[in-house]
Parts: C-alpha cells; sequence; structure tokens
C-alpha cells in the first residue's frame, strides 16, 4: 500500500495539482524539489537553472538537485568538484554503479537507493533519490536515512 501511496503522491506533485508537501515526508518533498527545479528550468532557461542550483547556497537542508546532461555529464551540483564529472562513472561506497542506472532514466522517472555523502553530517548514508528526464537532461534529488 505505501508503494502505491508514493505513486499517487508522485503523480499529484508532478501535475501541479498538491501543495509543497513537508520535509517530514521525504519521499513527496523530494518529488515536489525536483518538479520545483523542472518548472525553474521550463521557466527561465538552462542556463539560469545550471546557475541556481550549482552552489551551495542551493542546499535546502539534505536536499539539493542534481542535473545530469544528454553527454552524461553533471551539469548542476551543489558541490564544485562534481561540476564536469561523467555520471556514468559514478558508484556508490558499496559499488553500485548508480551512474549508469542514473543514465537509463526515463521521462516517466525512477526511486534510486543507494550510498552518497550527506551534506548535512559529512557522512556516508543510505540516500532515496529521485530521477527524472526532462527535455532530454536528468533531474534528480533525494534525502537520506
Amino acid at each position: 500500500m505505501r508503494k502505491e501511496m508514493i505513486v499517487v503522491a508522485a503523480l499529484l506533485v508532478l501535475s501541479g495539482c498538491m501543495a509543497i508537501p513537508r520535509k517530514d515526508n521525504p519521499s513527496a518533498y523530494t518529488l515536489a524539489f525536483v518538479q520545483d527545479a523542472i518548472r525553474y528550468y521550463d521557466r527561465e532557461g538552462r542556463q539560469a537553472m545550471i546557475d541556481r542550483y550549482s552552489s551551495p547556497d542551493s542546499l535546502d537542508g539534505q536536499w539539493y538537485l542534481f542535473v545530469i546532461s544528454e553527454e552524461n555529464r553533471i551539469i548542476a551540483h551543489y558541490d564544485p568538484a562534481r561540476m564536469g564529472a561523467d555520471n556514468l562513472l559514478f558508484a556508490d561506497s558499496t559499488g553500485y554503479q548508480v551512474g549508469k542506472v542514473v543514465a537509463e532514466t526515463t521521462e516517466q522517472g525512477q526511486w534510486l537507493t543507494y550510498f552518497a555523502l550527506n551534506p548535512e553530517t559529512g557522512q556516508d548514508a543510505r540516500k532515496h533519490a529521485w530521477v527524472i528526464r526532462h527535455d532530454g537532461i536528468i533531474f534528480g534529488a533525494g534525502w537520506y536515512e
């Protein structure tokens, strides 16, 4: 039942029919966070979106946007060291090839679970991320356990 509720929440958020959820509902908040970035991209353009989300100022607690180009390069990330990196080479601390899975993302989107550095704690932690392809590029964000 929980999975069905997440799917319904995703559809409502993506359609713009649902208010921004609170952070105590991290899956719904993540969907809304990504959708807000997509709306910003559609309204302001690619470079404005890159500029907005390529800074530590774009962090919202543990939430941040990452964007992957058509060439599988990271074009937006709060950590400047990640900019331009080849997403296909990204593997988590367990060896899971996250970047290759992200590259297969479609316009329907998908949830992923992997390990990544939590910007709030500075520790490697399990992350749940929503990734979706829009206009040829991949938008993603998530939360940490």
